[in-house]
């Protein structure tokens, strides 16, 4: 076992999870996607192709630290990011030769060099993540394993030595666990979100006559990058493109009568930030105005049923009612939001077939978009924590029918 002062806090809710693995009869869960291992952690840590294994093995008793296993290639990403939140379980070989004193160096060349002499190297990841459950005294107990990261011939091998030979698929228990965020979690998600959304101003502020989509495409990308964030997608849409949801195609030049509608996804330290407006270049046309005043009174609708307790399928009837009883009644939706977080669409969702309760701490995106192709499509799409008696915003944007 191999411990190193923490640089770092995790995100994880330990509380959470030790209730919901208790109430699974489980002892620990193991994470192996990149979302679920970056929520033990704390930090970022990608695979860089698909047989590439890293996991993070979370137990139940929460004064125990979490594990991590990774090749040995990654340590200098370690090292570098100050990923120290976890204990390191090491497998493959890997060489990198150490100067003679007297070098140029840096802190994290000096960090690497060390953990390369210190951590003990294991034949593969099985190796290693038995280790790692050996140490805390976790050899034969009942684990969970998050399926959607593990290849089935490595997940076969180290639930043969649990009981019964199996391991309880946990890529949902994990999500479950995140349903609720920690002060941590609201933190990134708020930056994520002022980020994002000062950014899409800046999108409304450009808006003119002849300027390209492509052209507020990349400012978006290349402002989002600038700002430490990773871009995702990226929906820039005028006239009558603007009815198509999703945009990887940029090639119209906005003309004075368009409606132009950004639906826009990035991430900023893991955390996903996801806003969406709608303006007009130019007097709006009475459907315009008609359309969105609609989605608008469905978007507040919808609002005012976040509160703990509440179905999502309950919120999603509501806002749909809405929108068709104010001016669009052919409205049909699949949801009026989702929840979001380390993930984009975070597990829950205001939608008919989702009858799960609110609680207090889950994070929503709240939408009710309208696309009519051939005329031309409306978002409205903000960020709101769930609290005890309703809901807090961490956007903050105005709601309206931007005129430019």
């Amino acid at each position: 076992m191999n411990d190193i002062t923490s640089l770092g806090e995790s995100g994880v809710n330990r509380s959470r999870a030790e209730e919901l693995m208790t109430a699974n009869g489980l002892e620990a869960i193991v994470a192996t996607t990149p979302e679920n291992v970056h929520y033990v952690l704390g930090s970022s840590l990608r695979a860089t192709n698909w047989t590439m294994q890293i996991y993070a093995l979370l137990p139940r008793d929460p004064s125990l630290r979490p594990c991590l296993i990774i090749p040995t290639n990654r340590l200098g990403v370690i090292a570098q990011m100050g990923i120290t939140s976890a204990d390191l379980y090491v497998y493959s070989d890997f060489f990198v030769e150490g100067s003679v004193e007297g070098k140029p160096s840096t802190p994290d060349i000096d960090l690497f060099y060390s953990l390369l002499q210190s951590v003990k190297t294991y034949a593969g990841p099985v190796e290693a993540l038995e280790a790692a459950a050996a140490d805390l005294g976790l050899k034969g107990q009942p684990i969970g394993v998050d399926e959607m990261r593990i290849t089935p011939d490595l997940l076969s091998r180290f639930a043969e030595g649990l009981p019964g030979g199996q391991a309880l698929p946990a890529y949902k228990l994990f999500r479950q666990i995140r349903q609720i965020k920690t002060p941590f979690e609201l933190e990134r998600l708020r930056r994520s979100a002022a980020l994002n959304e000062s950014i899409e101003q800046q999108l409304i502020d450009l808006i003119a006559a002849g300027v390209h989509e492509r052209e507020l495409a990349e400012h978006y990308r290349l402002t989002v990058m600038k700002g430490g964030g990773t871009p995702a997608m990226t929906a820039v849409g005028a006239g009558p493109r603007s009815a198509l949801p999703l945009i990887e195609n940029y090639f119209r030049t906005i003309e004075r009568g368009d409606q132009v509608r950004f639906d826009l996804c990035m991430q900023l330290d893991g955390y996903w930030g996801d806003t969406g407006r709608t303006a007009v270049l130019g007097e709006p046309t009475p459907w315009m105005t008609r359309h969105f005043e609609a989605v608008l009174s469905g978007w507040k609708e919808a609002l005012d049923l976040i509160r703990p307790g509440v179905k999502a399928s309950d919120v999603f009837q509501a806002a749909v009612a809405r929108v068709q009883k104010e001016g669009i009644p052919h409205y049909r939706r699949q949801h009026v939001g989702h929840a979001i977080g380390l993930e984009l669409y975070d597990d829950i969702t205001l939608a008919p077939g989702d009858h799960r309760t609110l609680e207090t701490g889950m994070v929503l995106c709240v939408e009710v978009p309208y696309y009519e192709l051939g005329a031309g499509g409306f978002q409205i799409e903000d960020t709101v924590v769930v609290t005890a008696d309703g809901f807090e915003f961490l956007t903050h944007m105005e709601r309206k029918l931007f005129v430019k």
